[in-house]
């Protein structure tokens, strides 16, 4: 073999040997330098920033106008290698009207859950899947709101990195009920604050 065919083969396999090592870690897209929002899906919003993506599907909600309980679909990841916390007392919703409403305690969820019950399944049935955006995660449940007899602890903060997606249902109760207009899902940080925009709107045949 001559020299500069050598030479040609060994800059080959060194070309090689980083994809084959990255193929084993998450596929990060474009860094992201300013809070980005797009629409995948009719019913789906994603949010992204430098730190936390979070992907949210409405499509149980535009369905059941006038419940009680918002009930939303979440998947929430990192877009780093280092952890970023969800705290769940700074997750809310604006409701049409200019309301903020934050997450209920766990405790609150489990009084009234009985009353959820039937609208949490059909809810986790009509979920679309939210592991689109990236592959090679490991998952994990979001967990604010375990199932009761689910044997689990509510969390009362999340930690992710771009290596995790955590996925789960997150519930506001809702006076007078859900209501179309345009709303809003917040998640404040120590120095930012992720805010989802959607529209809940009257299904027409």
């Amino acid at each position: 073999m001559g020299t500069h065919v050598k030479r040609a083969f060994v800059l080959g396999v060194l070309a090689i040997v980083p994809l084959a090592c990255g193929s084993t870690t998450p596929a990060m897209p474009n860094p992201v330098i300013e809070p980005t929002i797009d629409q995948p899906g009719r019913y789906i919003v994603r949010y992204r920033d430098s730190v936390v993506e979070i992907v949210l599907d409405t499509k149980y909600a535009a369905n059941n106008l006038g419940e009680e309980w918002l009930i939303l679909n979440t998947a929430m990841s990192g877009m780093t290698g280092a952890d970023t916390e969800i705290d769940r007392e700074l997750v809310s919703v604006r409701t049409p009207d200019g309301r903020t409403i934050p997450l209920p305690s766990y405790r609150e969820f489990n009084a009234a859950y009985s009353k959820i019950a039937p609208a949490a399944r059909r809810a986790g049935l009509a979920s679309d899947p939210l592991d689109f955006t990236r592959a090679s995660r490991r998952d994990c449940l979001v967990d604010f709101f375990p199932l009761p007899g689910s044997g689990r602890s509510a969390r009362k903060a999340l930690h992710v990195s771009k290596n995790d997606l955590c996925v789960g249902l997150l519930y506001f109760p809702i006076p007078n009920g859900v209501q179309p207009g345009s709303w809003k899902l917040i998640v404040e940080f120590e120095e930012t604050e992720a805010i989802l925009p959607f529209t809940l709107e009257v299904e027409r045949p």
